[in-house]
């Protein structure tokens, strides 16, 4: 089926930056545990201190992408016949997945867009149905399927 193809390469994806934000964390977290005895500088302290906010940033960041993970796997089982939060729409050229935000990429010759539901896209899309269609920018498409 598509939809669960779909959503299991949007896991992929999302599983991809949460080890990028990981690893990001990890670095920042060991720069900014210098031991004290190990510097007198006032500008390591500082270096430190800018760490510490970096690493609590990307701490931040990748909370909220683990949630977007979380939602994604809670939707695997689930379909849609409108959009809405969890959608897997499906264009003429195009699919989108209304839930996350993600870098687009292709699958069976078609891009897919993660969009997230804060986007201002959103609005215009919420409650469309199949055969409805959808304009963004100067585009226009029409909806062949919603799951």
């Amino acid at each position: 089926m598509k939809r669960a193809e779909i959503l299991q390469r949007i896991i992929e994806e999302q599983n991809k930056v949460i080890q990028n934000l990981q690893e990001s964390v990890d670095r920042y977290k060991s720069a900014s545990d210098l031991d004290e005895d190990d510097t007198a500088d006032p500008d390591d302290y500082a270096r430190q201190t800018q760490a510490k906010d970096m690493q609590l940033r990307y701490e931040k960041m990748l909370a909220k992408e683990k949630n977007d993970l979380n939602f994604v796997l809670s939707e695997k089982e689930t379909s849609h016949t409108e959009i809405e939060t969890g959608s897997v729409v499906e264009t003429e050229n195009h699919y989108f997945f209304i839930g996350v935000a993600l870098p687009a990429f292709k699958m069976e010759s078609k891009e897919v867009f993660c969009v997230s539901p804060e986007a201002p896209i959103f609005g215009k899309l919420r409650g469309k149905k199949t055969g409805d269609t959808i304009e963004m920018g100067s585009n226009t498409f029409k909806i062949t399927s919603i799951f």
